[in-house]
């Protein structure tokens, strides 16, 4: 991958997607940015024929067959999960037009463990509803170069917990914020939002950490490392769970049409199947 010096400044894509549909150049995508969009042939579509598109994506890229999260075993979920408001899911976030903070795919799993995340979209909201993504690797990059401290304290294996939100449901997994891969880059589940809670062990530690969040809060608005992105009905977002954080802004349905998108989860990285 090539994460670590792509700048997103370089796709012109804000809002609707457009610049991203580059059918022969995905997998160049994903390695360089971390992300691509597929488009859908039809001019409308349905549910059935995102799971059929997915079902090709992950055919086309060696995902394998979808994962289903450790929060959700034994809780009758489908592999592929709907992302709308009128669903059957037990996900908050998924029945709430408000906004979603940032944070990674697999919320009880081990750091990395799911590399790959496609959001299909069949129905856009009325208004709004952008997914937001950040390269979270190349801002603690930049970390680790200003103040080595403060990135060291992200990499401890007992400096965050993620808790679940979901009624019923007392779960937390502990770990820590980036780890480093084989291919020189990190892996991720940073977040900032309803789910985490910090442990720092002592008071060095935790005046490290804030320096370390504020160095988040301070790049994540900067278009050189983060992209806005408005999907319409056909387009599928394939990205790099395991290395970018990811978001939604607030949303407006249209009561007649609601906005819904397919979810899936992958342990395999995209790769060249033919």
């Amino acid at each position: 991958m090539q994460l670590m010096k792509s700048s997103y400044t370089d796709l012109p894509a804000r809002g609707p997607v457009t610049d991203l549909l580059k059918p022969d150049e995905t997998l160049d995508m994903l390695e360089t940015y971390g992300l691509a969009v597929t488009q859908s042939p039809s001019a409308t579509v349905s549910p059935a024929d995102a799971h059929s598109e997915m079902a090709a994506i992950r055919a086309d890229f060696g995902l394998g067959e979808p994962y289903v999260p450790l929060l959700y075993r034994g809780r009758d979920t489908p592999i592929v999960t709907e992302v709308t408001r009128k669903g059957d899911s037990d996900h908050p976030v998924f029945h709430t037009g408000e906004a979603q903070g940032w944070h990674t795919d697999g919320l009880l799993e081990d750091i990395g463990t799911i590399k790959t995340t496609l959001l299909y979209c069949v129905s856009p909201a009325y208004r709004g509803g952008r997914t937001f993504l950040l390269n979270a690797g190349r801002v603690f990059e930049e970390l680790r170069t200003e103040d080595p401290e403060a990135a060291d304290v992200l990499m401890r294996d007992t400096i965050l917990g993620r808790r679940s939100t979901i009624p019923g449901v007392n779960r937390e997994a502990v770990g820590p914020v980036f780890a480093e891969l084989g291919d020189g880059h990190y892996a991720t589940r940073y977040g900032e939002g309803r789910v985490e809670r910090w442990y720092p062990g002592d008071a060095a530690q935790r005046r490290a950490l804030d320096r370390a969040l504020r160095h988040f809060r301070m790049r994540r608005d900067d278009p050189d490392v983060r992209i806005d992105l408005l999907l319409q009905a056909g387009q599928c977002l394939i990205f790099r769970n395991d290395v970018l954080a990811h978001g939604r802004e607030n949303f407006t349905d249209d009561p007649q049409s609601p906005r819904l998108l397919m979810r899936s989860l992958h342990t395999n990285a995209p790769k060249n199947t033919s």
